[in-house]
């Protein structure tokens, strides 16, 4: 993935998208993980802490809550006690 430019319109298109992105996921795991890694890459980039504070903090929720969605010991069982936690069963 490259690096977009430094143009704050653009930043905030591309984290709308991004967002956008992670409200239609609809529990399709692999696309969840598609995603989580695509943000994890963006906020690696050394030019990250130059983009407003605002776009920093809501690429970090992003990419928190997609590590929380994707980790691989949450049952994903819906029948099961434990559903959508950490779950003996697996």
């Amino acid at each position: 993935m490259h690096e977009p430019e430094r143009d704050p319109l653009t930043w905030k298109k591309i984290v709308s998208d991004l967002e956008r992105e992670f409200s239609s996921l609809q529990g399709d795991w692999m696309r969840s993980v598609e995603l989580r890694d695509r943000i994890g890459e963006i906020v690696t980039w050394p030019d990250f802490a130059g983009l407003p504070p605002d776009l920093q903090g809501r690429l970090d929720l992003l990419h928190v809550e997609l590590v929380a969605l994707t980790r691989e010991n949450v049952c994903t069982n819906e029948r099961c006690p434990h559903y959508n936690k950490s779950c003996k069963m697996r």
